[in-house]
């Protein structure tokens, strides 16, 4: 992250064992960042803006929850809840703190998958219309053939 500090700071961590917060206090964090073990102290602090959840699964929700009650955006490793639940739970505190909320998709920010990306949005690769997120493969049909979608190039492996 020192490599994007131009656009943001890391101010303040928090793990359930003080020595790994302090540790990734000191290797990561911005001039005068903070170190907690207690999650509801650190979404107290009025100058943090988003917190990045990277817990265990079933502490997504309420961590999660908490932080849009407190009034900041979050990002969520994947994947996002434990349960239907919990996911709706989230999704619920979401809508209601009008911040924003994403899920770690990692692959998203990948360089080869902006450049697919940007290939579709120019029509380079054809009409896509089908597609497996996650699962290495795509489906493309040519430019200029409409109707039938049972014809059509296999995808290439991601």
């Amino acid at each position: 992250m020192k490599s994007q500090s131009e656009l943001c700071e890391m101010v303040a961590f928090c793990d359930i064992i003080e020595e790994r917060a302090k540790k990734a206090c000191e290797e990561y964090g911005a001039e005068g960042a903070r170190y907690y073990t207690d999650y509801t102290e650190l979404l107290k602090d009025e100058s943090i803006d988003a917190v990045h959840v990277c817990t265990p699964n079933v502490a997504h929700c309420p961590i999660t929850v908490a932080a849009f009650e407190a009034g900041k955006h979050v990002m969520c490793e994947k994947p996002m809840a434990a349960t239907t639940e919990d996911a709706e739970k989230m999704m619920e505190a979401w809508k209601k703190s009008g911040k924003k909320f994403t899920i770690g998709y990692q692959n998203r920010f990948r360089k080869d998958t902006q450049m697919l990306h940007a290939a579709c949005e120019a029509g380079d690769l054809g009409h896509q219309y089908e597609g497996f997120p996650g699962g290495g493969s795509y489906a493309l049909r040519d430019k200029g053939r409409r109707g039938d979608h049972r014809r059509h190039e296999q995808g290439r492996r991601l």
